[in-house]
């Protein structure tokens, strides 16, 4: 086995890859064309001569011409210095462990789904070659359509030698309700089935051996997220066990009712909760995808601040991996450069969502979202790398042809927003004074650093900004409280003539 390089390349901070020397990336990697959408492709060799797998690239061809030729892999890539000795155009390539295991897996799938045709994949480690940064990061621009364009997508969710088990009683159970039968019938005999076997130990054992197939890492991972949506034909692999999407997905809904076992002791009860857990992450991925394949792309703020218990080794993949998943309109390109550092995509991901989508909700998440690089940030941008997750289920884009649609936000210069709005309190020593002519609770409180109350046009708040100079610092959202002998803050604003300001956000 190939070992990893004593003194790495600079981009090994970037994305943690097996190394290979520089000799062998020359050899088998060749300049893509960007503009043409190039990708590469792997021909993996089925006939077993020894231990290792052997494959070949083959020459490069836009992904417009080789759409359905070729099979996608999507993998949890696990530890980059687990490595192990794969054969690429005849030449050792070290890979990751995991991604190893994956094409073993997938040659095995292959003779026993295809034996007549060749095994054709696109596996990113070796496609795409890790140590370009500017070839990565044009190739991540468009791997939605990479996944979307394959003829099927093998979704490999062991990373060792595992036990079967659960996908063994996932394919009989399918097989046991008529398959084939009514639509209606097959979830009515589906549910009779599992009912009358609750009591059967066995049976039990062997369906919380299914939800062991969900403990896999690769649930947890931020790419693998864009590449489930986006694919269309879809077997998930765990051994040398298979089983298709469209049978998994027309089981799980049913499974999911079922969260109580009432015939067994505190082993199962401790198995219960392990499930339960296993469960919300699963629903996460499911019902993005039900609704994606639905309705269509992703709110973008949404997606970013619901999606962070998701993992990635570089950070900013935790925005550039659901690039795909959202409209095209945001404009942005990914760019691993060193330069361009997560605090300054951040700021730019903010502004783009704030321009775009022509709506101020980035306030509330804001004010919600902090971590810790939110001391470096402006203070109305979210620090959307905190892991902290506000819900599991991100909504589609929302309409914002209500009439909620923010009165002149701007970038005055990077990292200040200019808003209007309502001045309509000022806080002294925990209290509000509401800031209207000849109200009783009205505080004059004008020093450096104070906290007062805004009603921001097209944002969900009031929030509460502390006054520093001729700009603003966002503090937290605030409760929508009426002053006393007002119906809301609208009537007290509308009944003193309060006049819209401007406020600039830092």
């Amino acid at each position: 086995m190939l070992g990893i390089m004593a003194s790495q390349p600079s981009c090994w901070g970037i994305f943690p890859t097996p190394a290979n020397n520089e000799l062998t990336r020359h050899t088998i990697y060749h300049d893509l064309n960007p503009a043409c959408q190039e990708i590469r492709l792997l021909r993996v060799h089925l006939e077993e001569k020894d231990s290792f797998i052997r494959c070949e690239l083959l020459p490069a061809a836009s992904l417009s011409n080789i759409r359905g030729q070729y099979t996608a892999i999507s993998y949890c890539a696990g530890d980059p210095r687990r490595t192990k000795k794969i054969f690429v155009n005849g030449i050792p390539f070290n890979v990751f462990e995991n991604l190893a295991h994956v094409l073993e897996m997938t040659r095995n799938f292959w003779t026993k789904t295809f034996p007549d045709k060749e095994c054709i994949i696109w596996a990113d480690q070796i496609c795409i070659n890790q140590f370009n940064l500017a070839e990565r990061s044009h190739q991540v621009g468009f791997m939605r359509g990479i996944y979307s364009s394959a003829a099927q997508t093998l979704i490999c969710l062991s990373t060792t030698d595992v036990d079967p088990r659960g996908v063994e009683w996932l394919v009989k159970l399918h097989q046991s309700v008529d398959p084939d039968g009514d639509f209606y019938q097959y979830y009515f005999h589906l549910e009779y089935y599992l009912r009358t076997n609750l009591a059967n130990k066995q049976f039990a054992d062997d369906w919380f051996a299914f939800y062991d197939v969900f403990n896999s890492p690769w649930w947890m991972r931020t790419w693998v997220y864009q590449e489930f949506i986006s694919s269309s034909n879809i077997y998930f692999l765990y051994g040398k066990s298979s089983v298709p999407w469209k049978r998994l997905s027309e089981v799980l809904p049913t499974l999911q009712k079922y969260s109580h076992f009432p015939y067994f002791g505190p082993a199962i009860t401790e198995r219960q909760a392990q499930v339960a857990d296993t469960k919300n992450i699963v629903n996460f991925f499911v019902i993005s995808k039900l609704r994606f394949d639905r309705v269509g792309p992703f709110d973008l703020m949404d997606l970013l601040s619901q999606s962070r218990h998701l993992q990635s080794s570089d950070s900013r993949d935790g925005i550039y991996a659901f690039l795909g998943l959202v409209r095209e309109s945001y404009g942005i390109i990914p760019d691993y450069s060193p330069e361009n550092t997560m605090e300054q995509l951040l700021v730019d991901i903010a502004t783009r969502i704030v321009l775009q989508d022509k709506t101020l909700d980035i306030l509330s998440d804001a004010s919600r979202v902090r971590g810790e690089l939110s001391p470096r940030l402006p203070s109305w941008v979210p620090d959307w790398t905190t892991k902290t997750c506000v819900s599991l289920i991100p909504r589609t884009i929302r309409d914002t042809s209500d009439g909620s649609v923010a009165l002149f936000p701007r970038i005055v210069q990077s990292g200040k927003l200019e808003l209007q709005g309502f001045h309509i309190g000022v806080f002294r020593k925990g209290k509000l004074g509401w800031y209207f002519p000849n109200s009783r609770d009205r505080f004059r409180h004008d020093g450096e650093g104070r906290e007062e109350l805004w009603d921001i046009f097209g944002a969900q708040g009031p929030f509460v900004l502390r006054h520093l100079g001729n700009q603003y610092h966002l503090v937290r959202e605030a409760q929508r409280n009426k002053p006393a002998g007002y119906n809301s803050v609208e009537d007290a604003v509308q009944r003193h003539g309060l006049q819209a300001q401007t406020v600039v956000l830092s």
